[in-house]
């Protein structure tokens, strides 16, 4: 089968599943199997300096394998038992709430699909590395599992768009770009750093600033390069128990 119609296989695969439905098996093909190997090596061995303790714990209770992409289904059993996560395959990028809502119940839309060769560093797009290697292993942290349903539950009560494009903009800055301070220096708890060499590669260069809510929402996403500038939290502790307050608020939820 030629690599397009491994990829179309696949996304008409997402496309046609169904919530309570297993999750299918996906084809990959050997160059994709051996990007997926280059990329995540070289992300394994960056994470020790710039992942936080939670995300290095976790990584231990989700174990990706090393020589080809994994299988959604895999991930999903192992994210289930551990905090009652689950993955469900999707084409892209979804939309606001078709994305958030269903983390209320514990569900992470996921693409399986995999960056091309030229973006190996970065990509601006979601791909199978980003979803499993950024997202996914921080959900086998249960008090991050928590707070990405929450994030989802705040969406669903949000009255205002106004409303809902602050809480995207607080995700972005914590599950996505977010840092936290850890044995003196900035340490990364967002999906799109842990998956991105480029990403972890540019923090030396970053404009990092005291994470405050209020200049998070002021702040402008720039999901197309690496983020120019970034917001740390004290720790871990603070970071959450600061999202919690502003998702609770913000929602009006009890």
């Amino acid at each position: 089968m030629a690599d397009l119609d491994i990829r179309a296989a696949r996304e008409r695969a997402s496309r046609a599943h169904r919530r309570g439905l297993p999750v299918p098996a996906f084809t990959y093909t050997r160059e994709e199997d051996a990007l997926w190997s280059r990329v995540f090596s070289t992300l394994d061995g960056m994470h020790e300096e710039f992942g936080c303790a939670s995300y290095l714990s976790a990584a231990r209770r989700v174990p990706l394998p090393t020589h080809r992409v994994p299988q959604l289904a895999d991930v999903s059993r192992t994210l289930h038992a551990l905090t009652g996560f689950q993955l469900a395959p999707a084409t892209g990028s979804l939309p606001g709430r078709q994305f958030y809502g269903p983390l209320a119940d514990g569900t992470l839309h996921a693409t399986p699909n995999v960056r091309p060769t030229a973006e190996e560093s970065f990509s601006p797009d979601p791909d199978v590395i980003h979803e499993l290697v950024g997202h996914a292993v921080m959900l086998g942290d249960p008090e991050f599992a928590d707070l990405y349903r929450l994030f989802g539950r705040a969406i669903n009560h949000a009255d205002s768009a106004e409303a809902r494009t602050a809480i995207a903009r607080v995700f972005w800055f914590t599950m996505e770009v977010g840092l936290v301070a850890e044995k003196g220096r900035p340490r990364a708890t967002g999906a799109a750093i842990l998956s991105s060499v480029g990403e972890m590669n540019s923090l030396a260069d970053a404009d990092l600033r005291p994470f405050r809510v209020g200049d998070v929402i002021e702040c402008d996403v720039d999901d197309g390069r690496c983020q120019p500038v970034l917001f740390v939290a004290d720790s871990v502790d603070h970071m959450l128990d600061v999202v919690r307050r502003f998702l609770v608020t913000t929602s009006g939820e009890n």
